[in-house]
């Protein structure tokens, strides 16, 4: 199965660390130290458009996918591409990190 995930972690003086990675669960596990692993959002395409729309329950989820739209938007378009069943590659991975303290 593949998955999109994303990781954002907050803390005072440590700033704020978002991580994103695609592939199998097991891949994305590996990528993103053990940590972080407990904040990790895994979704599907399709069920990451689901959240864009507001679909889904989560608040979380919804977050997370606004800012997918919002500042990676060549990786939005990626997953909406994998979500309509369009065979692309689309293996992915980031850390950004910042801290305005």
């Amino acid at each position: 199965m593949f998955y999109v995930g994303v990781v954002r972690y907050f803390a005072t003086g440590e700033g704020v660390t978002i991580y994103v990675a695609s592939g199998s669960e097991e891949s994305i596990r590996k990528a993103i130290p053990e940590y972080f692993l407990p904040l990790l959002v895994l979704l599907t395409p399709t069920d990451w458009l689901k959240a864009a729309d507001g679909d889904c329950a989560d608040k979380n989820h919804q977050s997370h996918a606004k800012v997918l739209q919002t500042y990676l938007p060549k990786l939005w378009n990626q997953i909406e591409e994998k979500a309509l069943g369009r065979d692309c590659l689309l293996n992915f991975f980031m850390k950004h990190q910042f801290n305005y303290s």
